[in-house]
């Protein structure tokens, strides 16, 4: 991915700027929001076979608390899964090919929810300024809604081009309505 870099003097404009717009579409909510809330300049989608998949939630001790987690290298990554969980838990593989010099893991978690419409979501990256700006879309019911609860774990791990940059991470809320009576 190339880098692009800004004036000194712009790279505050710019954040405001993404950040202003992501506050503003996550603010119109509602079921009938396109799935492709635009992004902000100079972040992309997700390649097509960025997403990683997630072994299973079956044990809540296997289960990321909420977290927005980047990883660099291998020794990061290990320990993360190694250390940070109980014994036996699944770790999640690494695809075929997979290069820590050309690649790096976005992990993001909600933790533990107890509603089946939480959800997180991934959806770009890019460099935007002095930072690789990565974006999530955040959905969950409004509040008051009575629904069955469900103990859900929603969590996204996604792959994106490598950058020695920090990374920042704008979260766009998105608030469901009610289901209405079955």
């Amino acid at each position: 991915m190339p880098t692009t870099r800004t004036a000194p003097h712009s790279r505050a404009h710019l954040l405001t700027a993404a950040s202003a717009l992501l506050l503003l579409t996550a603010a119109c909510g509602g079921d009938d929001e396109p799935e492709g809330t635009p992004l902000p300049e100079g972040v992309s989608a997700l390649a097509a076979d960025a997403r990683m998949a997630m072994p299973a939630a079956e044990r809540p001790a296997c289960q990321p608390a909420s977290t927005r987690k980047v990883f660099r290298m291998e020794a990061e990554w290990n320990g993360f899964w190694e250390y940070g969980f109980a014994a036996g838990c699944p770790r999640p593989q690494l695809p075929a090919g997979f290069d820590w010099n050309k690649e790096m893991i976005i992990l993001a978690a909600m933790g533990r929810r107890e509603s089946a419409a939480d959800s997180i979501q991934v959806r770009g990256s890019g460099v935007v300024g002095d930072s690789v700006l990565v974006v999530l879309r955040r959905t969950s019911r409004q509040d008051g809604c009575t629904e069955p609860r469900v103990r859900v774990w929603p969590r996204d791990m996604v792959r994106i081009p490598a950058d020695t940059l920090p990374v920042r991470f704008v979260e766009e809320q998105r608030k469901l309505p009610c289901p209405g009576p079955a």
